[in-house]
């Protein structure tokens, strides 16, 4: 008798926490209507048939039968089809799964391959289960739905990490402490992003609802309290006030000024004295 037996290392069996959503099929048809959209999950796509293009964000990605798309969370996107040949597809809603991937927007796509049908039939599997809905279909589902994510990661060489809202807080609360610590400085969302180890549109889209501003927004505010405060102490001239506050251009410092206090900083000056 032959045998052969293959023992799993228990120190590489991976913690997976994404979260499974839901699952829609559709198919375009002349009644349908694409505009741009983002969600606070990740999407995952597969093409079952036809052509056309998904855009996402100012990229024009062509896509056609059995190629897999996945999308990362709050990446504006949407889907364009071949009116002689319409797309037909699968997306899975995942909750909590965000791509380590060097793409800006964060997105991945697997062209048709050999393995498009063992795709095909992940997704196939899933939307049965979560039709019938018998004993246990949802733990089935997120099977399903772990194999499928490890399988494209290790072919496009791309890991993943879990984001969970309460991590995200903890992180835009470092960014927002970042700004007020460092407004000086010359930043950028792409370096904001870098910092705490978030997708640029996910940490937008978290800031502002935690705070209700985007990040460069705070950081304009910050930046202009600390102008407002330098003209009532200071005798700095206007370009040195804008210089020390991180604007590189005194004129577009004048205008931030005038924006969000109704007057430019020498009137602002001026109008201050004259009250004192």
């Amino acid at each position: 008798m032959s045998n052969r037996k293959f023992n799993l290392d228990n120190e590489v069996q991976p913690e997976i926490h994404f979260r499974l959503l839901s699952i829609s099929a559709s198919k375009f048809e002349n009644d349908w209507t694409s505009f741009p959209h983002s969600h606070h999950f990740t999407e995952i796509f597969f093409i079952k048939d036809g052509t056309g293009r998904m855009l996402i964000e100012n990229e024009s990605l062509p896509v056609s039968s059995n190629s897999l798309v996945v999308i990362g969370a709050q990446v504006t996107h949407t889907e364009f089809s071949d009116p002689e040949n319409p797309l037909d597809y699968y997306v899975l809603g995942v909750e909590g799964l965000k791509l380590n991937t060097d793409k800006e927007p964060e997105y991945i796509h697997v062209p048709a391959s050999a393995n498009s049908p063992f795709i095909r039939q992940c997704f196939e599997n899933i939307l049965r289960e979560m039709h019938n809905k018998q004993d246990r279909y949802a733990e089935i589902c997120q099977h399903y739905l772990d194999i499928l994510i490890l399988y494209f990661c290790r072919k496009d060489h791309v890991s993943y990490e879990v984001v969970d809202a309460q991590n995200s807080s903890r992180e835009c609360h470092k960014v927002k402490r970042f700004i007020e610590h460092n407004y000086q400085s010359m930043i950028s969302l792409d370096s904001l992003a870098e910092n705490c180890s978030l997708s640029k549109y996910y940490l937008s889209h978290r800031f502002a609802e935690l705070y209700g501003k985007s990040p460069i927004a705070y950081l304009n505010e910050v930046r202009l309290a600390s102008a407002r405060d330098l003209l009532l102490t200071t005798n700095h001239s206007i370009e040195e006030i804008a210089g020390c506050i991180g604007f590189s251009s005194t004129s577009y410092f004048s205008q931030s000024f005038q924006k969000n206090f109704h007057e430019s900083p020498q009137q602002f000056r001026k109008s201050h004295r004259v009250r004192t």
